[in-house]
């Protein structure tokens, strides 16, 4: 099913969440006095830009997936094969760092959620009732990988997500020999792909789960995707649309879900995960993955709504509407393999 790109307005007006002037934006790991030691893989640079301050610099990587790290010069620094940088420079890679002592420069990991997995809770009387962010495709390093990257919406309070479930837009990852171990209606290929799917369990004490999904589409390294899911009262229906904003393509799945006595199913726990990268050996992405741009809403008001948020090292540019029912967020980092190397 091919359907038009449904775009959740973003307020013209908002506040901001008051954060401590040192807790501004991302949280870098500082690791001062270190640098890219001269027997790494230096194949691993991303680039380097000269005369940035470390706040231009800390953006310019926070912006860019690929970047998991980089060194910002103090003074100077002798580097490998004799390379001489000067204060300001600053040289920004992907990958796991390995550091030598370095007096003249500073090295700083991009943070990234506990474990992959972040979640936003509404109050137990309130619920969701749209979500989009946006994702970028990212460049697949393992050969061995099956992975999944979301962000989604479940049940949560007095319903156990185990037995509803949760609707889920879902970027996969497949190679070849992994082709056909999935319950989606359409089998993966390898390559990268998406889909809207919703995870159910038919049962509390099955740990069994079937996985339901809609018309998936291949998308490519670099590709920016827009992924919201919307809940429409005039059909009591859940519509998840993906949207690939290189080739204008998209893909729809509407789904209706009832409690037993009839009842909308209320959403509300935000829910961002990825998952699988660790479980094959050797797998793993080389670089950072994130969701950006996100707008939330909920059905009532909330005051409180993002304070959960303040201070956390992975999150960046929180605010809350004028009239207390949207959520924006400018990133949310889930994956570093500086951080999450296990």
């Amino acid at each position: 099913m091919i359907s038009q790109e449904k775009n959740i307005p973003v307020p013209l007006t908002g506040r901001t969440l008051d954060l401590a002037k040192d807790a501004e934006g991302l949280q870098w790991q500082k690791m001062g006095g270190m640098a890219v030691h001269e027997d790494a893989d230096w194949n691993q640079e991303v680039c380097r830009v000269s005369c940035m301050t470390l706040k231009e610099a800390k953006a310019f990587a926070a912006a860019d997936d690929r970047i998991t790290f980089f060194f910002y010069v103090k003074h100077y620094a002798v580097m490998s094969r004799h390379q001489i940088l000067h204060a300001g420079d600053v040289v920004f890679f992907t990958g796991v760092p390995i550091l030598g002592t370095e007096p003249g420069a500073d090295t700083y990991e991009k943070p990234a959620a506990n474990q992959s997995i972040f979640s936003i809770s509404a109050a137990p009387d309130n619920s969701w009732v749209s979500i989009q962010a946006k994702l970028k495709v990212p460049d697949h390093a393992g050969d061995k990988s099956l992975s999944y990257l979301w962000p989604g919406l479940q049940p949560g309070g007095r319903h156990s997500p185990a037995v509803h479930g949760g609707l889920q837009p879902v970027l996969s990852f497949c190679v070849p020999q992994e082709a056909g171990i999935s319950d989606l209606p359409v089998t993966p290929e390898s390559g990268w792909w998406i889909s809207g799917q919703y995870l159910h369990a038919e049962h509390r004490q099955q740990a069994t789960y079937t996985c339901y999904g809609g018309p998936r589409m291949e998308v490519s390294p670099g590709d920016v995707l827009t992924s919201s899911i919307v809940y429409d009262a005039s059909t009591k229906t859940w519509i998840q649309t993906i949207h690939n904003m290189a080739n204008k393509r998209s893909v729809s799945y509407p789904m209706s879900l009832k409690q037993q006595v009839g009842q909308n199913l209320e959403k509300n726990t935000l829910h961002f995960f990825l998952k699988n990268l660790a479980q094959h050996a050797g797998a793993h992405l080389g670089q950072c993955l994130s969701l950006f741009n996100v707008v939330a809403k909920v059905a009532q008001p909330q005051s409180n709504l993002g304070q959960d948020l303040l201070g956390l090292p992975h999150v960046d540019s929180v605010s809350l509407s004028e009239d207390q029912t949207t959520l924006s967020i400018g990133r949310i980092i889930l994956y570093s393999p500086s951080l999450n190397a296990g």
